[in-house]
């Protein structure tokens, strides 16, 4: 699928490519001739003449073309632009190009902090990607967990009734799911996603269970600040097995303000016995 963020930009980059380069040539070649033909009448005036006309409009095109480039590449960081049919659901446009977990994971990112009116906001993107990589690596080690958040990334994200980008048609975000346009806050959304998807340092795996079994259990959040927020706390606020965890101790993480995080209050009571583990230190780490 051609993106359409890259497809002007590059076009009219080697568009004035092109002319800068006939440019060149015609003058390369008006010198030429005035160094064989210097004694015709005139000759040398046109010659001087037409090095001076068009050395300036080769710097000039050469100069935009400089100008242009890196927006270019800025543009070629943005992934494919979706769109969807009628009442097309974003799950079934995604799932028929079959992005990978980084990809998914960063549209994911990007569309719900783009939701929470702080999309350039590293924090908000980083504790996005956390919450929703707590959940796929709880569903691995817990049957009731599969049946609740979903199974993998994809599974998550498209789980239904949980993040309106991802499967609502009629969430006012599913554009930004699906088709990206903000360069700067996509680098963060990817950033975010690989570093989750990695799993080092999470910032959201903070009681003593959690560090001993390398499992958080931080997997509800809530963006008070948001256009579709019903309030400034969330509507499970208060109720049996969610509690909120106060404001982040971490500096990697937002503000309550921004986005309100959850912690299950148990663990779920079929969790495997080989639930991972922590992996052990780099040697000479502390």
């Amino acid at each position: 699928m051609v993106d359409h963020h890259t497809v002007p930009i590059v076009m009219l980059v080697v568009v004035l490519a092109v002319v800068a380069l006939a440019f060149a040539v015609s003058w390369r070649r008006g010198a030429s001739a005035e160094s064989v033909g210097w004694q015709r009448p005139g000759g040398e005036a046109r010659g001087m003449l037409a090095a001076a006309g068009a050395l300036p409009v080769a710097a000039f095109v050469a100069l935009t073309c400089g100008l242009l480039a890196p927006q270019a590449a800025v543009a070629d960081d943005l992934p494919s632009c979706l769109r969807r049919v009628a009442e097309q659901a974003p799950r079934d446009v995604l799932l028929a190009v079959r992005p990978g977990d980084e990809e998914l994971l960063a549209r994911l990112v990007y569309a719900e902090a783009r939701s929470t009116g702080f999309a350039d906001d590293p924090r908000v993107a980083r504790g996005i990607a956390w919450g929703a990589m707590n959940r796929v690596r709880l569903a691995e080690v817990s049957a009731s967990a599969r049946r609740r958040y979903g199974s993998g990334v994809a599974g998550v994200i498209f789980q239904p009734q949980q993040f309106n980008p991802a499967v609502s048609r009629r969430s006012p975000f599913a554009a930004d799911f699906l088709c990206p346009q903000d360069a700067a806050a996509w680098r963060l959304a990817v950033a975010a996603a690989g570093m989750a998807l990695r799993g080092h340092g999470n910032p959201l795996l903070d009681t003593a269970w959690e560090r001993r079994h390398g499992l958080s259990l931080v997997v509800n959040f809530y963006y008070p600040q948001s256009a579709q927020a019903r309030g400034p706390l969330a509507p499970w606020e208060g109720s049996a097995g969610l509690s909120f965890i106060g404001e982040p101790k971490s500096v990697d993480l937002p503000p309550a303000a921004r986005v309100r995080f959850y912690r299950l209050e148990r663990p779920p009571a079929d969790l495997d016995p080989a639930a991972r583990r922590p992996s052990p230190p780099a040697a000479g780490g502390r």
